[in-house]
């Protein structure tokens, strides 16, 4: 097509030139993350496509040099030789910035990083007066004794590359660590390809192409950085510029918007709708809020942040939020109706735990809904020592689950027609070796909330009825053992087959088991009447525990088949203390529909002796013991078979 004047085979160049202009107008076009690793990119693409242009236009300019002007030869020549120059610099940046090097490379550190760019730039730019790197003679363009120092310099970024990742490695994603060892080494050969086809291809370009591309598709393809649904932000983009920020130590406050209702509303808008509602969100609260960077985390849970108004008083910064978030809702709740809760995560909660930024963000969308009814939206100290105590927690018993190391301790229960201890209370312990003794509300939370309450209901009972066992050839008097069952096991539909099979692996009868369900559990009326048939069926008998902590309807608890019901500690402890009268009535109402009473917190003789009057049925509390260990329990009912309480 082009009668070219020089002896270089264009093709290798020319054919870059659209690929280097689609990249560039694509990238340029996307939304990028706001960091200057993108803008390293931006600067590498840019030089490199002046590279390769001016490259062209100088080889020609040169093979006619007679016909062009002295101050056209050196501009041309001196465009490109920069542009070579800055390529392999901003190439040695863009790996900097992967790599994170944001704290050794400070202000002066980047100086000195940037030092052989600047002295080389400075040895193009006089060259026509000091004729450094080339200069143009009767014969044409001739190189001068500092021409090496253009490829010296670029080879030093190449090399101080090269210690970035090596010392940044185990830092790197696969992903990462594999783009920049590649694109390096391929720059690399590009240099001494360079220079084994000198005269005849212009290959630079085209190397340094494939190295462009390889950054593309391995850390800078826009796409990459996206939740692919709602178009925004995803969590690995806030994971690259959020780690910037606080290695430069550039504030910035989050903000966690969170679903909470995101499952229910999948079954009632269904998920195209919902996800279109989000995106709209989304692209609202852009709108609204131009300073803002917004991202999706997925199942309903978005991150704002703002590095604008970072370092304001913070009291102030979150009433303004209040009042940003309330309209936030109704932008979202144009469309559906969905609950929403937030949080603020303040930048120097990010900055104290940079180690854990993932847990902080979990934790803060786990907690936002419960933390907002309190009126808190504020992710503070006081709430993620709690937090990380719950996880200390949860892990301690997933591992106490898997080791079965989870005791059973139990509590005496007196019978006041007998005089004497007729029963016990099985009550799970969980003594961690690091955490000590954990409390049975904390780990039972945690069980329900990570789903590991069936399993520790499985084997509780299990030992429960290994020592159930040993009962029926003691001669304690010790006729039945109680077991809790939560609500979360209540909702197992094969519950009762399950407890039959282990108490039918130890041999025991169902007859000697009492199940206790708490008042919440009785509220959820369906679930529970099965469960109880079931286990009726079997043999076992049910009781209601805690009654009076919670408000279940008494009508439908009347019409449960149970034959107890244990009163609430804190109402006992209430009529003692002369703060609530209703003790007695609530007894003689039990009493008229033949069901039998159980006392909890009986602490000492002289309410022993009270609610022997009222004429309940069986008292525990400290008054006869608190909750003992297997072997202990075994000797306190032997020491007071025939103690007169």
């Amino acid at each position: 097509m082009f009668n070219w004047l020089s002896n270089y085979d264009y093709d290798f160049a020319l054919s870059t030139i659209p690929i280097q202009i689609i990249l560039l107008l694509f990238y340029g076009s996307r939304r990028n993350l706001p960091i200057r690793q993108s803008t390293s990119f931006s600067i590498v693409m840019i030089s490199n496509l002046i590279m390769t242009v001016t490259d062209i236009v100088a080889c020609e300019m040169i093979a006619d040099f007679k016909n062009h002007s002295l101050f056209a030869l050196y501009f041309i020549n001196m465009v490109y030789f920069l542009s070579f120059v800055v390529r392999g610099w901003a190439l040695f940046d863009y790996t900097s910035e992967c790599c994170r090097k944001y704290k050794i490379l400070d202000s002066h550190s980047r100086f000195l990083a940037a030092l052989p760019l600047i002295v080389v730039s400075t040895l193009i730019l006089i060259t026509p007066w000091a004729k450094t790197i080339f200069t143009f003679t009767d014969k044409g363009y001739q190189n001068c004794a500092l021409y090496r120092s253009i490829y010296i310099c670029t080879y030093f970024y190449i090399f101080g590359s090269y210690i970035n990742i090596f010392f940044s490695y185990k830092d790197l994603s696969t992903r990462q660590r594999w783009g920049l060892l590649s694109y390096n080494t391929i720059l690399f050969m590009g240099l001494l390809l360079r220079k084994l086809f000198y005269g005849q291809y212009l290959v630079t370009s085209y190397i340094s192409l494939l190295s462009i591309l390889i950054i593309f598709l391995t850390s800078e393809n826009p796409d990459l950085y996206r939740d692919q649904k709602t178009k925004l932000f995803n969590r690995e983009a806030f994971d690259v510029i959020g780690t910037n920020y606080l290695l430069r130590d550039e504030a910035f406050n989050s903000m966690i918007i969170s679903v909470y209702n995101y499952e229910t509303a999948i079954e009632v808008y269904g998920q195209n709708q919902l996800t279109e509602v989000l995106s709209r969100s989304g692209e609202r609260i852009i709108e609204r809020f131009p300073d803002y960077y917004v991202f999706y985390f997925s199942k309903g849970n978005f991150l704002l942040l703002d590095k604008k108004n970072a370092n304001r008083d913070l009291d102030t910064y979150i009433e303004e939020w209040k009042e940003k978030f309330r309209r936030i809702k109704d932008y979202v709740n144009k469309d559906v109706s969905l609950t929403l809760s937030s949080m603020v995560i303040p930048y120097e909660m990010m900055k104290m735990n940079i180690g854990h930024i993932d847990d902080l963000l979990e934790l803060s969308i786990e907690s936002s809904y419960s933390e907002n009814q309190k009126g808190n939206y504020l992710f503070n100290e006081a709430l993620l020592k709690d937090l990380y105590h719950q996880k200390d927690v949860e892990v301690a018993l997933r591992k106490a689950l898997e080791e079965h190391s989870l005791e059973a301790y139990y509590q005496p229960i007196y019978s006041i027609k007998e005089d004497r201890i007729i029963g016990a209370e099985a009550l799970a312990r969980l003594i961690d070796p690091v955490l000590g003794y954990i409390p049975p509300l904390e780990f039972v939370a945690a069980a329900e909330r990570n789903g590991d309450i069936m399993e520790l209901g499985r084997q509780i009972f299990e030992k429960v009825c290994a020592f159930s066992k040993k009962l029926e050839t003691y001669e304690g008097g010790i006729e039945f053992v109680n077991v809790n069952l939560s609500p979360a096991q209540c909702l197992n539909s094969m519950l009762a087959s399950e407890l039959s099979a282990i108490a039918e692996k130890y041999n025991v009868s169902m007859n000697m088991i009492d199940f206790e369900i708490t008042e919440t559990a009785a509220e959820d009326f369906q679930s529970i009447q099965k469960q109880i048939y079931l286990l009726r069926k079997e043999g076992a008998e049910l009781s209601i525990d805690d009654f009076g902590a919670g408000t279940s309807n008494l009508a439908r608890l009347m019409n449960l088949p149970i034959h107890v019901v244990k009163i609430d500690m804190d109402v006992a402890q209430s009529y003692f203390n002369n703060e609530a009268p209703f003790l007695p009535d609530l007894i003689r109402m039990f009493q008229n529909a033949n069901m039998k009473i159980v006392v909890e917190g009986v602490e000492t003789k002289e309410m022993k002796d009270m609610l022997l009057k009222m004429r309940c049925d069986y008292l525990q509390g400290y008054y006869f013991s608190k909750a003992l260990p297997e072997d202990e329990f075994m000797k306190f009912v032997e020491e007071n078979k025939d103690r007169k309480w």
